[in-house]
């Protein structure tokens, strides 16, 4: 661990040693390496979902071996144990992260020397024209105030828990956990906790119903019915699903691929995508390819299919993959779904009382049942609340609705609307969503340049807070973008183009991705389209010298990224 830094005026505040503030740095100081640089991260070790504190053994990646790494450093190959189709366990992306803030050295000091471990950012305000950064020691509880010129918010999605506010909670003397601290807790190993409950719908909730039933558990899935706020049980994906690619990930990387999906971020330049989204014919074909994806992850589940007297069948999720309306991920256990379906308890319904030893349920059938522990995968708060709502508005990021000018909200909507009747005239798909539980969102959207970048203030940027697929790849891209915006290389519209491009991102996300597109950040089937939009408006050129067979069907590798890098630090020198 660094040792707290004694300057209180740097160049750049970084809040997050994640993946995404790790990379950012690394560019930062790649490009200016006599930057006065600070990071300023809440645990006591780096990588954020990946860190040390919240692995666990059936933590598995969901990005493939090749392009789960940096362009600047390549991941050492996991053992084939350790590995299935080229994913691998989480702790091998937590060793790379442990290597990475070691390798390079900036000004004689390395990424992890500047990075202020076990350190809470309570308040950020801007103050005559600096950031002013109010820390808190999480070890003694001691204050103390940070300034910056520039500060860059890499804290993502996924750092503060959403605990569920359970009744009876005071009474129930069991343990109560989120997924953030399973990986140092001993529950699953204690032999005292026989009876253990997951709440939630996502990966992390499956993975850790996983564990429990391995460990010899007796195990009860409890997910909220979709009315009261849910939006169902996730769609796991077979890994081993067959492309013409290594794997599906490295599918995912291909343009070929991403042309498929419905996305105003592909230039409206071509007739392939003209054919496939903008007439009926097309549609139907985009919709026939992912009903085939569909049908082969309910298939790989057999949520009717499978003898079961325990309520399985409720954990069939409600729309078409393609929508993601609800979450997603990979099921890297082949016993996974027997092992389910055969001992454990599903439920549809909220949690109604927690009482010494047992849960009961809010269902027709006051159900209840004994409880030693309950784990929580109910997801994360937004990692805002550092920011007033004055500012935050200010910024663009989401703030109450009900507190927003009626003037601000006549402007957003007439924007909004106008790019949506663009979006309907280019995408036929998206003019007849399919019936969906709509999860009502009380804040307003992301109203940030590329989800980065606030249009009135060039001094902050919010990094890795859009939702997409291809996590380190889409944060090594915003890195090098970040660097090219503070370095005034990048040609940008005028601020009420910024606007007109947000609305048409709001627009779009809402039509696309149904719920989870309220907040216009969600980006889940976009990545490279995402990346290639933000190479091609610096004038970045080398992501797409493969020819136009290659261009389009080549998967984009962190070597590409690499290759823009150089080609931008070149190009810096030049000017």
């Amino acid at each position: 661990m660094s040792l707290k830094e004694s300057a209180s005026s740097f160049d750049v505040i970084v809040v997050g040693a994640g993946l995404t503030g790790i990379i950012a740095a690394q560019c930062l100081l790649q490009a200016h390496p006599e930057t006065r640089l600070t990071i300023i991260e809440r645990d006591y070790c780096v990588g954020g979902v990946w860190s040390q504190r919240r692995i666990y053994p059936s933590f598995w990646s969901q990005w493939t071996y090749g392009i789960a790494e940096f362009s600047d450093m390549r991941m050492d190959q996991p053992p084939a144990d350790d590995s299935m189709h080229d994913l691998f366990r989480a702790k091998y992306t937590t060793k790379y992260l442990e290597d990475y803030v070691d390798k390079e050295t900036h000004d004689q000091r390395t990424l992890r020397e500047r990075i202020q471990f076990n350190t809470h950012v309570r308040s950020i305000e801007k103050v005559n024209g600096q950031w002013q950064v109010l820390c808190v020691d999480t070890t003694d509880e001691s204050e103390r105030t940070i300034f910056s010129s520039r500060l860059m918010i890499a804290n993502g999605q996924s750092s503060l828990p959403n605990l569920p506010n359970l009744p009876g909670k005071e009474k129930f003397h069991g343990k109560i956990i989120h997924s953030i601290d399973v990986g140092q807790s001993d529950i699953i190993a204690d032999e005292t906790i026989q009876h253990i409950t997951v709440i939630g719908a996502g990966k992390s909730s499956a993975d850790m119903v996983y564990e429990s039933v391995k460990a010899g558990k007796t195990v009860s899935w409890v997910i909220r019915q979709t009315g009261n706020g849910s939006l169902g049980a996730a769609a796991l994906e077979p890994i081993d699903l067959p492309t013409p690619y290594k794997n599906g990930v490295e599918a995912s990387q291909a343009r070929i691929m991403a042309s498929l999906q419905p996305c105003y971020l592909i230039p409206n330049r071509s007739w392939w995508t003209w054919l496939l989204h903008s007439t009926h014919i097309g549609a139907t074909v985009v919709s026939k390819v992912f009903s085939l994806l569909d049908n082969t992850v309910r298939n790989y589940a057999g949520y009717r299919e499978r003898k079961s007297d325990k309520g399985f069948e409720k954990l069939e999720y409600d729309n078409n993959i393609i929508w993601q309306n609800g979450t997603a991920g990979g099921c890297h256990f082949k016993d996974f779904w027997p092992l389910v379906a055969e001992k454990v308890y599903v439920h549809r319904a909220e949690i109604k009382l927690l009482n010494d030893h047992e849960l009961y349920l809010n269902d027709s059938n006051d159900t209840h049942f004994p409880c030693d522990a309950v784990l929580c995968g109910t997801g994360w708060k937004r990692g805002l609340d550092m920011f007033d709502n004055d500012t935050l508005r200010a910024l663009g990021r989401p703030y109450p609705k009900e507190i927003e000018p009626q003037q601000e909200t006549a402007k957003w909507e007439k924007l909004v609307a106008e790019a949506d009747e663009k979006v309907l005239k280019r995408f036929v798909m998206l003019r007849d969503p399919p019936e969906h539980y709509h999860r009502p969102e009380h804040r307003t959207p992301y109203r940030l340049y590329h989800t980065l970048a606030p249009v009135q203030d060039d001094s902050i940027l919010f990094m890795n807070h859009i939702v997409a697929g291809a996590k380190m790849f889409a944060a090594e891209a915003q890195a090098i973008w970040a660097v090219a915006y503070w370095d005034k290389a990048i040609p940008l519209p005028s601020v009420n183009e910024q606007e007109k491009d947000i609305a048409h991102m709001i627009a779009w996300n809402r039509r696309r991705y149904l719920s989870n597109g309220e907040l216009g950040h969600f980006a889940a089937f976009d990545s490279v389209p995402y990346v290639d939009r933000l190479f091609d408006e610096i004038g970045l050129t080398s992501h797409r010298k493969k020819g136009w067979l290659g261009n389009m069907f080549s998967p984009i590798m962190p070597a590409d990224l690499g290759r823009v890098w150089s080609e931008y630090l070149e190009l810096r020198k030049s000017s």
